[in-house]
């Protein structure tokens, strides 16, 4: 491996060091995730659909649910559909958890998206998306790469609240 291969890779890992959140560091970062998800559906989502979003395994959803309902953060519910699974709600006290981490959550895309600027952010996303197709590709046992589409319009107003 050349010393230019190597400074690629340590930019690459140095990013996905930097950009997690810095939310409350008492909830792991991925229950802070599944919050989110969870929040941005328009209607309460089966942990089947919340991975797919995610783009991780509906195993890692069931073991991140746990404690978030067990700390009455997640409400389940039989899902009408389908009586095999369940939906997720989030609950008033879960509510009040997705404010407090709002501000925090949201930093460090914040501080990426005012630095770049909207246009080349957008890019970015895009080929990070790109990138992590071929890494699917490339790794078949992952769960899949998270759809993204930095056209949408709807995606532009989203883009504005962060």
């Amino acid at each position: 491996m050349t010393a230019k291969n190597l400074r690629y890779t340590q930019t690459l890992n140095q990013f996905a060091r930097l950009v997690p959140p810095l939310g409350d560091e008492s909830r792991p970062i991925s229950q802070q995730n599944l919050l989110f998800w969870v929040a941005a559906e328009k209607t309460p989502p089966t942990p089947s659909k919340v991975a797919e979003a995610m783009g991780i395994s509906k195993a890692a959803v069931t073991k991140m649910l746990t404690p978030l309902i067990a700390d009455q953060l997640l409400a389940k519910e039989m899902d009408t559909a389908d009586n095999r699974s369940f939906t997720l709600s989030l609950t008033a006290k879960g509510q009040e958890e997705l404010i407090a981490l709002t501000p925090t959550y949201q930093a460090p895309m914040e501080t990426v998206r005012d630095g770049l600027g909207k246009k080349r952010f957008k890019q970015l996303i895009k080929l990070l998306a790109k990138a992590n197709i071929l890494l699917n590709q490339a790794h078949p046992n992952g769960a899949g790469p998270i759809d993204v589409d930095c056209d949408d319009e709807e995606e532009d107003d989203e883009d504005d609240d962060m």
